[in-house]
């Protein structure tokens, strides 16, 4: 039997104000479980480049479900599956969708990285400067934006959903959105993951409602005994960490 198993990055692995930010507990669930032979990998909203840029050295990844499902890397971040979605459509929504976000956070997703038009702006991870949409490298991926409240991410991502039908497809995560090539999700990458890698059973864990589709397709899923009342119900087990889900999926 093969086990997979995949995890939200922020929030559930990776916590930005915390002096270690991948528990030491959950780094070691993490080695026990590949060394038993299972195969453990990041399921996250941030394109690869983001990614990769804070979790190499410190978590050895098997996979790369990014861009919350629409791209999926193996453990040396060679493409596996990279989906797109036009220049001009992506620059038709950040145009119109952009003025909502908070403290300037509207970031282009392109060429596997997150890309600014606004020099300086500061963020958790390194983001790369374009002056113009015709500058951004190919493929464009879709973009994120942080709001103010869940409940304007909500209504932008109902409007992205109803205007861009069959194009591209946007989840809530917190007081976000994050906007993708339609079709692709974090349960979409999580069983393109089980198919390119044979695996027979497959877990995922999040924290967030981006991690629903996650929970639904995985065969065991887990999210927190702190998550929101209405995760929790697509929960197999409730857990408080990493590491006690992992422990829990390797005495199936």
């Amino acid at each position: 039997m093969t086990k997979l198993f995949a995890t939200d990055f922020d929030g559930t692995l990776y916590f930005h104000n915390d002096p270690e930010p991948v528990h030491h507990e959950d780094l070691e669930a993490i080695s026990a479980f590949q060394q038993a032979g299972g195969l453990f990998g990041a399921c996250t909203g941030r394109p690869v480049r983001a990614l990769t840029t804070q979790s190499l050295e410190l978590v050895p990844f098997d996979f790369y479900i990014a861009l919350t499902g629409a791209t999926l890397h193996d453990r040396e971040v060679k493409p596996i599956v990279e989906a797109s979605i036009p220049r001009e459509i992506v620059r038709e929504i950040y145009l119109r969708f952009a003025p909502h976000a908070r403290d300037n956070t509207a970031l282009v997703c392109a060429a596997d990285d997150y890309w600014t038009f606004s020099p300086g702006v500061a963020q958790n991870w390194p983001v790369s400067y374009a002056e113009s949409f015709d500058a951004l490298p190919d493929p464009t991926q879709g973009f994120g934006l942080e709001t103010v409240t869940i409940e304007e991410a909500q209504q932008l991502a109902d409007e992205v959903n109803e205007r861009y039908q069959d194009i591209a497809c946007s989840f809530v995560n917190l007081a976000s959105i994050d906007v993708l090539p339609y079709g692709h999700s974090k349960g979409t990458g999580l069983r393109m993951a089980a198919k390119h890698f044979g695996a027979t059973l497959t877990a995922g864990i999040g924290d967030s409602y981006n991690d629903l589709p996650l929970l639904d397709a995985a065969d065991v899923a887990y999210t927190f005994n702190n998550a929101p009342e209405d995760m929790k119900s697509h929960a197999d087990v409730l857990v408080d960490s990493v590491a006690e889900a992992i422990a829990d999926f390797m005495a199936r």
